[in-house]
């Protein structure tokens, strides 16, 4: 069965993976030398999704999650130069 990973770089943010059995938290993969691993289906480096759209929209929200948090942190920053602009020596 197929399932799609996410936690590449570059081209290869969602890949297609064959799966040879899973659980409800784990997936088992079979090797280039035929052995077998487990892996989490979710984790912080790599995730598994259904279908192709699910891994998409999976990569998206976290992408926009970032975002937000930058702008947070720009205009964090702005004010801070703001109030360092506006300082006065007092005398």
């Amino acid at each position: 069965m197929k399932k799609y990973r996410t936690g590449g770089y570059s081209k290869n943010l969602i890949q297609e993976v064959e799966i040879v059995r899973e659980t409800e938290k784990q997936v088992v993969i079979r090797s280039h030398n035929g052995s077998e691993r487990r892996e989490a289906k979710r984790s912080d480096y790599q995730n598994y999704f259904d279908d192709w759209q699910s891994a998409k929209d999976f990569l998206l929200n976290n992408a926009e999650k970032k975002v937000d948090g930058i702008k947070m942190q720009l205009e964090r920053a702005k004010g801070e130069l703001g109030n360092i602009k506006g300082l006065r020596q007092e005398l």
